[in-house]
C-alpha cells in the first residue's frame, strides 16, 4: 500500500519490480486479504465525470506473495498472484473532462495504451517488448513476461450510447487473447536439513 498519492518510483531488475515505500501487510487467512483489499480500495482515487459518477482515476494492483509447504517432502512453493483492476479508457470529448480529471484521463489512456503496446509485441514476439513505457507494464512485466499465466477480463458497458468504448474494449481484449506467454514454472525450493 502506497502512504499517499504520489508518483511511483519503480526499479525494475530483469524480472523483479522494486517499488519503494511500498507497504507489504502479511496474511494469514482469506479475511485478512480481504481488510487489506478494502484498505486498497479506499485508496483508490475515484473521482465524477460525465460518463460516470464515480470513475476510478487509477489503477489498483493487488500482489499477493504466496507461500505453501509440502508437509510430506518437506519442498516450499512459492509464488506471486498480482491482481489488477484497471481503470477505464475514457473518451475526452465524452467525459468532458478538464483541469485535474483531464490530467488523470490522460494517464489512464496512456498507460492502457502502454499495455496494448506489449500485448501487441508479445503477440508479435518481437525482440524487444517496450515494459518500460509505462509504470503499469512495469508493475505487470512479472505477470506477462514468460515464467507466468495470464488471465483478462474485460468490462463492458450494455449501453448503446458507449458501443464505441465497448468495441475499443472488445478489441483490447482480443488484441491481449492473441498473446501466447509460453509455460510457467513452479518455484519450488526444498527445506534445508
Amino acid at each position: 500500500l502506497t502512504e499517499d498519492a504520489k508518483t511511483l518510483d519503480l526499479q525494475l531488475i530483469g524480472n523483479i519490480v522494486k517499488i519503494p515505500n511500498i507497504t507489504e501487510v502479511p496474511v494469514n487467512e482469506v479475511k485478512d486479504i480481504k481488510e487489506v483489499m478494502k484498505l486498497g480500495d479506499k485508496n483508490r482515487r475515484t473521482a465524477s465525470t460525465k460518463m460516470n459518477s464515480t470513475s476510478s482515476r487509477s489503477h489498483l494492483v493487488l500482489m499477493l506473495a504466496v507461500e505453501g509447504e509440502d508437509k510430506v517432502t518437506g519442498a516450499i512453493s512459492r509464488g506471486v498472484l498480482t491482481l489488477c483492476d484497471l481503470a477505464g479508457s475514457e473518451r475526452i470529448s465524452k467525459t468532458e473532462a478538464t483541469g485535474q480529471r483531464l490530467v488523470e484521463a490522460a494517464a489512464i489512456n496512456k498507460s492502457l495504451s502502454a499495455l496494448g503496446q506489449v500485448f501487441s509485441a508479445l503477440r508479435e514476439s518481437q525482440l524487444h517488448i517496450p515494459y518500460r513505457n509505462s509504470k503499469l507494464t512495469q508493475i505487470l512485466k512479472p505477470c506477462l513476461g514468460g515464467d507466468a499465466k495470464a488471465c483478462l477480463f474485460v468490462n463492458i458497458s450494455p449501453d448503446a450510447s458507449n458501443y464505441p468504448e465497448t468495441c475499443n474494449t472488445l478489441e483490447f481484449g482480443s488484441n491481449a487473447r492473441q498473446v501466447a506467454l509460453g509455460q510457467a514454472k513452479q518455484n519450488i525450493q526444498r527445506k534445508p536439513g
